[in-house]
């Protein structure tokens, strides 16, 4: 790490790759849940035997939105306010993936 615009670019690189690792782990834990939910129905399994597993998934699912909002949100508007007050750019970690800015503030919460 010779400068801080290329330590800047190998931690954005980092930052990104962890991003896309929550994606694809929830995306995995989604379809684990569905294929339980599919075996269960397709044996005619009674829906509570899956039932802990049901709530466990669930709750890794939720635990996953929770990291993604936790790195991909505040992690990362906290590390570009960083930069931009260390004077980098866009330039020096990258332009990344697209944007959209609505989507970088954290929702509501959900209504229960």
């Amino acid at each position: 790490m010779n400068d801080l615009s290329t330590s800047s670019r190998l931690a954005a690189t980092d930052l990104r790759r962890a991003e896309h690792a929550i994606v694809k782990a929830t995306r995995e834990t989604a379809q684990f849940l569905v294929t339980t939910l599919d075996i269960s129905e397709a044996h005619s399994l009674s829906p509570a035997i899956g039932h802990a597993a049901v709530r466990a998934t669930i709750g890794a699912l939720s635990a996953l939105a929770e990291s993604q909002g936790q790195l991909g949100v505040r992690a990362h508007l906290s590390l570009e306010k960083v930069g931009r007050a260390l004077g980098l750019t866009v330039t020096d970690w990258g332009a990344g993936d697209p944007k959209v800015p609505s989507a970088l503030t954290e929702p509501e919460p959900a209504a229960m």
